[in-house]
């Protein structure tokens, strides 16, 4: 499935207490790194809660995009 086509609850963010919905995380990464979402995984950077997020892009090849917990900002993309 295409990142931007998925619909999907919310998720607990532990370090701000606030609710961060899935489809918000797939828009992100829609935007950011096109492609077929494969997994998303809650870790923590820099004491942090995030996610990281790994992508089978258009070209086959993997892709992997951490985004922060609460802003959802790009942290880290390999």
């Amino acid at each position: 499935m295409e990142a931007s086509a998925r619909s999907h609850s919310s998720v607990l963010v532990e370090d701000t207490g606030t609710l961060r919905p899935l489809r918000d995380i797939y828009a992100v990464v829609a935007r950011e790194m096109p492609g077929r979402v494969l997994r998303i995984k809650r870790v923590r950077r820099a004491g942090r809660q995030a996610y990281a997020v790994r992508v089978l892009k258009a070209d086959g090849k993997r892709g992997d995009i951490v985004l922060d917990g609460a802003s959802l900002a790009v942290i880290e993309r390999r």
